[in-house]
C-alpha cells in the first residue's frame, strides 16, 4: 500500500496525504505507545510516506528521518519544522538547531508556530522567514494558527506559501473563514487535529458509533483545499490502518452525523460504512 503524492499548494513540493509525526510529550502519548525509528523508515519504504514533521522533541521520529537522510533519500523527503518564538533571532536560531540536528542544509517547510496575533509577524519575524527562503535555507514558509479570520487577513497581506490550521469533522470553520474567501489564492494547507485529539473516535453517546482515525483523516482530506494532514500514529498497525483508509479516497460526508452543531463532541458515524 503506497500513498500517491500531491502538490503542496504552489510550493513545487510533492507531499503525501499524511505527514508522519508523533503525539504527546516528546513523542510519548498517555498510553506509553510511541512510533519507533524503524517504523518511520518502514513508512517511507513500504507506504511511500515522504512527508515528516522534523523536530528533535520527537526523538524516535527524528532518528528515523536521520536514517533516511544517511541512506541517501534526502531529496525525496519533505521535512516540515517550525519556530515557536516570534522573534527574528529566535527563528534563525531554531532553523540552525533543526538543520544541525538532521545534518541538512535546508528545511522544506518552515513555519512560525502557534501565531496568536498580528504582532507575531511584526518586527523582524516575518522578514527573517523571507530571508531564510531567499537564502535557500527554506523552500516554503508560513505559519500555524487557530485564529482563522486573522490567518485569512494575514494571508492576503503576507502571502505565505503554507498554512497549518485546525480542520476536522467537528471544526469546519476553515471552510467559511479561509478556504472560501481565499479561493485560488489559498496557500498550501496542512491540517492538524484531524481526530480532535482522539475525541472524534469516542462514542458521543450510548448506541452511537464514533469515527475511526482513518475516517477522520479521510474527512479532512475530502476538502480540495487541504493538501495533507498531520498523523500521529503510535504503532505499526496504526500506520497501516491509516494508510489503508486514506487510499479509499475522500470520505462520503453523508456518513457523518453532527447531532448538535453547537456541540462538536457529538460527531458520530452513521451505521453504514464506507
Amino acid at each position: 500500500m503506497r500513498l500517491e503524492r500531491r502538490p503542496l499548494g504552489k510550493t513545487g513540493l510533492e507531499v503525501t496525504p499524511l505527514v508522519l509525526t508523533a503525539g504527546g510529550v516528546r513523542g510519548v502519548n498517555p498510553k506509553g505507545l510511541k512510533l519507533s525509528a524503524d517504523e518511520v523508515e518502514r513508512a517511507y519504504h513500504e507506504h511511500g510516506i515522504n512527508t515528516f514533521f522534523a523536530n528533535t522533541l520527537f526523538p524516535n521520529v527524528a532518528e528515523g528521518i536521520r536514517r533516511l537522510i544517511r541512506a541517501g533519500h534526502r531529496d525525496d523527503l519533505v521535512l516540515v519544522s517550525m519556530s515557536s518564538l516570534p522573534f527574528g533571532w529566535s527563528i534563525r536560531r531554531n532553523w540552525e538547531k533543526q538543520a544541525r540536528a538532521f545534518g541538512i542544509d535546508h528545511i522544506d517547510v518552515f513555519l512560525m508556530g502557534w501565531v496568536q496575533g498580528r504582532w507575531y509577524l511584526s518586527g523582524r519575524a516575518w522578514p527573517t522567514m523571507e530571508r531564510l527562503r531567499e537564502e535557500g535555507k527554506v523552500r516554503a514558509i508560513g505559519w500555524s494558527t487557530h485564529n482563522r479570520k486573522m490567518a485569512t487577513e494575514l494571508a492576503r497581506e503576507r502571502r505565505p506559501d503554507v498554512m497549518m490550521i485546525r480542520y476536522n469533522a467537528a471544526h469546519r470553520g476553515a471552510e467559511r473563514d479561509i478556504f472560501e474567501p481565499l479561493g485560488e489564492n489559498c496557500p498550501g494547507i496542512i491540517g492538524y487535529t484531524a481526530t480532535r485529539w482522539g475525541m472524534l473516535m469516542r462514542p458521543p453517546m450510548e448506541g452511537v458509533q464514533g469515527m475511526t482515525a482513518p475516517e477522520c483523516y479521510r474527512f479532512a482530506l475530502s476538502h480540495p483545499a487541504v493538501c495533507t494532514v498531520m498523523c500521529a500514529a503510535r504503532t505499526r498497525g496504526e500506520v497501516d490502518e491509516n494508510v489503508a483508509g486514506v487510499l479509499k479516497g475522500p470520505l462520503d460526508l453523508s456518513l457523518i452525523h453532527i447531532s448538535e452543531p453547537t456541540r462538536p463532541e457529538l460527531v458520530s458515524r452513521m451505521p453504514s460504512s464506507a
